[in-house]
């Protein structure tokens, strides 16, 4: 989807945890989101996905479980203090659904 909006004025931040079997920081690929609007970073002890749930950023998660697979967008002003503002969407399931993701933010990309 990045690949399509080349001049697309946004950052994304993606957070990677090792939730399925296999997920490891030697197996993660920086490639996987080669943009150089992407800052990847590892989190091999899920705090961010903890304190996405504990806090129900989005509306997503549960508190005491962990915040994967999801997405959040924060509009150009948003500033992180004690917390974020609240994200403008948010959702689930990238993983082999990217329906949600698709329709949420394309129209963010005009």
């Amino acid at each position: 989807m990045l690949r399509a909006h080349p001049h697309a004025n946004l950052r994304v931040i993606v957070i990677w945890l090792p939730m399925l079997a296999g997920d490891s920081r030697s197996a993660w690929s920086r490639a996987v989101l080669d943009d150089p609007r992407v800052t990847s970073l590892w989190d091999g002890d899920r705090i961010a996905g903890r304190w996405f749930a504990n806090h129900r950023t989005g509306g997503l998660g549960i508190p005491g479980t962990v915040v994967w697979d999801a997405y959040l967008a924060y509009g150009a002003g948003a500033r992180w203090r004690s917390a974020p503002t609240e994200p403008i969407v948010a959702g689930s399931e990238i993983i082999g659904a990217t329906d949600g993701l698709q329709r949420d933010f394309l129209p963010l990309f005009s």
